[in-house]
């Protein structure tokens, strides 16, 4: 379902619920790589992705 599209960036902008305690956990971890929250996430899930295509 897509929400928001930024073509000259070619993302879309999402909205999802997650309990707190997983938020301050993705935070300490985005932080400890000096990263923001998005970026984070966004690295993990296209790492995660790419394992279970050549899984």
């Amino acid at each position: 379902m897509k929400k928001k599209t930024k073509k000259d960036t070619g993302k879309t902008q999402i909205s999802i619920s997650l309990p707190e305690e997983l938020v301050a956990r993705v935070d300490e971890m985005a932080e400890k790589e000096n990263r923001n929250r998005s970026n984070f996430i966004s690295t993990t899930l296209t790492r995660l992705a790419e394992s279970q295509t050549k899984g």
